[in-house]
């Protein structure tokens, strides 16, 4: 009995009482999974068979521990002004998760509507698992990110911000995070082509918040950065592993305003329009950049000191490489067999597969960047493992 909307017969329903009561589950483990399609309709029961329409009305049904799957199509219904409202808590143990069916299958689409639906997604919840979408035609960005605990896996995000206004010095972009949130996870998202042509502010990832994981993910052809780390409060405890940044029109990683305790490892920023990793204004301290790979990047590869950055904050560097990764091709970022970064990561007890979901380490270390060698005979885009969930320490 897995979903919600079947009616049990009543003896069924005493003997389920029982077992809640004498054997001390709680309700809430008696979770439901609903399903959305384009041929369904809001006023079905919410079945694999008799699908609900819109993502919009399943979620307004689930309660912690629930899973909405979403099978292939398009979908554009939101909540005016937001986009597609996640404003629900899950747990720890019991997150709310909205799954894609199929990998990419199901498409979320912003349309480009302008202040209407700045965002596509608007995930203000916590406990969150956003796993496996298309997102697209995001006026402004794509999914803002105002909860805590939330895990943003596995979607595919690209094409977003492209018509914002032009004049704003707001940021544009793929994902943002905002300033008071923690705990947020970003694995194995294909982050790429967003923002407004030559916008120093359209990021891939524009990240606001403390205790946040960004692992596996590709940010590759971005308008800005492809990551920026922003301390408007202290950043603190954000944690970047094993991703590529190439390709973005600025830098690879960006170190802004006040960090702590921020730890940038196993990465490859390769051939972006300035710096590789770069620190500009950066104030206090704890920062340590250890085993990544910088190459080829316009303005130099790591950019900690230099004349006009103001930066006045502390950090350690460990054995980092200044090397060509031997990516395969400009749109698939594994690596050769030739590849000097083979057996060159730290273990890491949080990256315990790569993008495909291919186990590291497949040699005597990860190597670094998104992909472990033995996954490089997979086409691209490749499928990343569904349906995964990822903690932090």
């Amino acid at each position: 009995m897995s979903e919600r909307h079947y009616q049990a017969p009543s003896c069924v329903l005493r003997i389920l009482v029982f077992i809640v009561v004498v054997m001390g589950i709680s309700p809430a483990a008696i979770a439901a999974t609903y399903y959305v399609a384009t041929t369904g309709s809001d006023s079905n029961a919410g079945s694999t068979t008799q699908p609900f329409r819109t993502v919009t009305f399943a979620y307004s049904k689930a309660v912690a521990g629930d899973t909405i799957v979403v099978k292939a199509g398009t979908y554009t219904d939101y909540t005016s002004g937001y986009g597609l409202r996640l404003n629900k808590a899950g747990t720890a143990s019991q997150p709310i998760t909205l799954r894609a069916e199929t990998k990419w299958g199901a498409v979320l689409d912003g349309q480009n509507l302008g202040t209407s639906r700045p965002q596509v997604v608007y995930l203000s919840g916590s406990y969150n698992v956003i796993d496996g979408f298309e997102i697209k035609n995001g006026w402004q960005v794509p999914m803002g990110v105002y909860g805590n605990s939330n895990q943003v896996l596995n979607n595919n995000i690209h094409d977003n911000g492209h018509n914002f206004d032009p004049s704003s010095t707001n940021g544009a972009g793929a994902i943002y995070s905002d300033a008071p949130v923690s705990g947020n996870v970003y694995a194995g998202n294909y982050i790429h082509h967003n923002g407004r042509a030559g916008s120093n502010g359209d990021h891939g990832l524009y990240l606001c918040g403390s205790n946040e994981l960004v692992m596996n993910n590709i940010v590759v052809y971005n308008s800005a950065h492809g990551l920026q780390i922003a301390g408007y409060d202290t950043v603190s405890g954000t944690k970047v592993y094993n991703n590529v940044f190439a390709w973005n029109g600025k830098v690879g990683i960006e170190l802004w305003m006040s960090l702590s305790n921020v730890e940038l490892k196993n990465n490859i920023t390769y051939k972006n329009g300035r710096a590789g990793i770069e620190a500009y204004y950066a104030t206090g301290g704890g920062v340590l950049i250890d085993r990544n790979s910088s190459y080829g990047n316009t303005d130099g590869e790591i950019r900690l000191a230099y004349t006009g950055s103001g930066n006045s904050f502390s950090y350690s560097l460990g054995t980092n490489y200044i090397v060509d990764p031997l990516f395969v091709s400009t749109t698939n970022f594994k690596l050769q067999a030739a590849s000097p970064l083979i057996d060159k990561a730290l273990a890491n007890s949080q990256v315990t597969v790569d993008y495909d979901g291919v186990s590291r380490p497949q040699g005597a270390a990860p190597d670094v960047g998104a992909y472990e060698l033995a996954s490089q005979s997979a086409p691209l885009p490749p499928a990343a493992p569904t349906n995964v969930r990822v903690t932090s320490e």
